[in-house]
């Protein structure tokens, strides 16, 4: 039975693994900042120059439809494939898993990497620009460095593609690999048992918490807007009819990735702390350590989490905007 019970969850997690906000939420991103951008005309024909006769509420789904997601309904375009090919890794491109333990995001420390979500942001923010680094984590052109910009800013708002829980090598207690392992891999996969963004961590047979926060707490954002026709277009003016408080990000605009990581860190510790993971977690995997677990919101999470999808989506929106103008010059 166990056995039986690890395969199911193996075949679950590994079926939608390293997902972000779905289909509405990063579309709900884009087009707050589309809305946004109606008002700047300069800067909606620098980006029509770009993508051509697509929004950023619609390219904003394509890094996810190059790994062939299934909600794109799609084979992965040319476009996408090429995109694919040249950048190997680009699935890793979507997170980074910073301890919960830590308060904030420092590159070289545990769970962080040079291709991570902060370090693609920006460049390919630098890309947009037209001063990037011959020696950068990704080849992408400008308009690969928009679309993606488009899709990555609405993840690293997501607290699962941020901050992670880690258990020690029996998948009994929560670990700091950053404190019981050492640079460069911090026993990841060895020592550490890894839960891979809350993809291990099972709400049923057939949810896990990231999909949870992917899904779920967008609808219960929109619900909470009175957004019962789920209408991304509705969903996003109301969005920025009452736009999120402390959506500014100050400082050179290179480092706001870095500034958002940080920020997001105590919510996705809330996000991961509030529940409670059952014993009798499942070790997995024979080359590399991961760990499985069911886990149990405390009362009120849904409601919580609703809350805070909400709020993340709009300060993903006016970010996204934000950010497009200052890559492409405009104050």
């Amino acid at each position: 039975m166990r056995c039986l019970l690890l395969a199911l969850l193996t075949l679950v997690t590994t079926a939608s693994n390293a997902l972000a906000w779905g289909s509405e939420g990063h579309k709900t991103v884009g087009k707050i900042a589309d809305v946004i951008l109606e008002q700047n005309p300069s800067v909606r024909e620098r980006v029509r120059q770009i993508l051509g006769d697509n929004s950023l509420s619609d390219v904003s789904v394509w890094a996810d439809c190059a790994k062939g997601f299934t909600y794109c309904h799609m084979e992965p375009t040319p476009e996408q494939q090429a995109y694919a090919d040249k950048n190997p890794r680009h699935h890793s491109f979507h997170y980074t898993d910073v301890p919960i333990q830590q308060s904030q995001y420092r590159a070289g420390t545990a769970g962080t990497g040079a291709d991570d979500v902060v370090q693609v942001i920006k460049y390919a923010f630098s890309v947009l620009r037209g001063n990037p680094s011959s020696q950068g984590p990704a080849k992408l052109s400008q308009r690969e460095a928009l679309w993606l910009l488009a899709h990555l800013v609405g993840d690293i708002h997501q607290p699962l593609h941020v901050g992670a829980i880690y258990l020690d090598r029996e998948c009994d207690d929560i670990v700091d690999p950053n404190a019981v392992g050492a640079p460069p891999g911090f026993g990841i996969g060895s020592t550490v048992g890894s839960t891979e963004g809350g993809t291990k961590l099972m709400l049923n047979s057939s949810k896990h918490l990231h999909s949870y926060w992917d899904d779920d707490t967008v609808r219960g954002a929109m619900r909470l807007l009175n957004i019962r026709n789920r209408s991304i277009e509705d969903f996003a003016r109301a969005i920025v009819a009452n736009p999120p408080s402390g959506w500014q990000t100050s400082g050179d605009s290179e480092t706001w990735s870095t500034q958002w990581a940080t920020e997001i860190m105590p919510l996705a510790n809330g996000a991961l702390s509030r529940v409670e993971i059952d014993e009798g977690a499942l070790v997995e995997g024979e080359r590399e350590l991961k760990c499985t677990a069911h886990v149990t919101r405390e009362r009120g999470y849904a409601q919580w989490a609703n809350k805070q999808a909400l709020n993340q989506l709009g300060k993903a929106g006016f970010r996204l905007a934000e950010l497009i103008k200052a890559a492409l010059g405009f104050p």
